[in-house]
């Protein structure tokens, strides 16, 4: 898909502040296209912060040494974006998950509003939306930008976005990988970075708590017909002295078990609230069921927050939904 790059490029140069940000609950992906822009940005003189709603896992600290993402704080940010020139808004699907940050820019006038994204999306928030879901990471769309005005990168860019290319390809196992994910990432080596420093923060460093509640994940995995469903309760988690973001990875396992086609997640936030992520190999399209719960993502991996419900009630209608797509394929 062809993007017309100048756009953003003359917004960059006419902005004296400027505020980046991406979903809740970020990953290597929207963190990565968020710190490669920013200190792109600072290279050039302009006043930008990286300002997200939640916080991120630590692993992916060693691609911000220098502690620039900030976490929204009403008291202290929210005159800061309502009053900047330009707001860049990284891999976010829906703007509704930047939270409290969407609507303090759908109520200012004053900031344009740009979304560097390879989520569908039909959304009219943003002023401009730089969108191409054929691209195997948002990252992808950052290094296109870069590559548009003819910069070089460095190796304090070039980090960030390996971070978004391998962490959204699945270290380039995924479909969505493409030839010129390849030549990013060859560009990007050429910096001197060394791909495995990368994978190892991000991929190797599991937690003792992590290894416990995995032993406990493994004992609640249900399987029906090609579907894997993983129950995480508030009680798992404390039993096993762990964060919600020691979940990570949970679903791609269950997945990669034989003969299943869906893994899905449902893990226990607070009474009566729960996050659920999917997974599929790619027979089953799962985002529309994450959309049916108000969240989204790509057609095999996707997640959603529920309200006021259960664990038996969302599972049974996520079968349920599963159970549908299944006998119409049948069909």
């Amino acid at each position: 898909m062809s993007i017309n790059w100048n756009i953003l490029s003359d917004q960059i140069n006419i902005s004296n502040n400027i505020v980046l940000s991406t979903h809740i609950n970020p990953d290597g992906d929207g963190l990565g296209s968020e710190l490669a822009m920013f200190y792109y940005l600072k290279s050039i003189g302009k006043k930008c912060r990286i300002i997200n709603i939640s916080n991120h896992s630590e692993k992916y600290n060693f691609i911000d040494k220098d502690s620039n993402i900030e976490v929204y704080n009403p008291s202290e940010h929210s005159y800061w974006i309502k009053n900047c020139d330009c707001a860049l808004i990284f891999d976010i699907g829906n703007h509704s998950r930047l939270g409290e940050i969407s609507k303090i820019l759908s109520d200012s006038r004053h900031v344009k509003k740009f979304s560097i994204d390879h989520h569908p999306s039909n959304s009219r928030f943003f002023d401009v939306n730089f969108l191409d879901i054929a691209a195997p990471a948002t990252g992808f769309l950052v290094w296109k930008f870069f590559k548009s005005i003819n910069l070089h990168l460095d190796l304090k860019i070039a980090e960030p976005l390996y971070a978004a290319l391998i962490t959204d390809t699945g270290s380039f196992r995924y479909n969505s990988t493409s030839p010129d994910s390849h030549l990013m990432a060859k560009e990007i080596l050429e910096t001197g970075l060394k791909p495995y420093d990368v994978f190892s923060k991000i991929y190797e460093q599991r937690t003792i708590s992590q290894v416990r509640l995995m032993g406990s994940v493994i004992d609640s995995l249900e399987i029906f017909d090609e579907f894997a469903s993983i129950k995480i309760s508030s009680k798992m988690m404390y039993d096993c002295q762990a964060k919600l973001e020691d979940v990570d990875g949970f679903t791609d396992f269950a997945r990669s078990i034989k003969g299943v086609e869906v893994s899905f997640m449902i893990s226990e936030l607070s009474d009566n609230k729960f996050r659920i992520n999917f997974r599929s190999r790619g027979k089953y399209i799962i985002n529309d069921i994450a959309e049916h719960y108000g969240g989204g993502g790509h057609k095999f991996a996707a997640g959603a927050t529920v309200n006021g419900s259960s664990f038996t009630e969302i599972e049974l209608n996520i079968l349920k939904m599963l159970k549908e797509k299944k006998e119409s394929l049948c069909q």
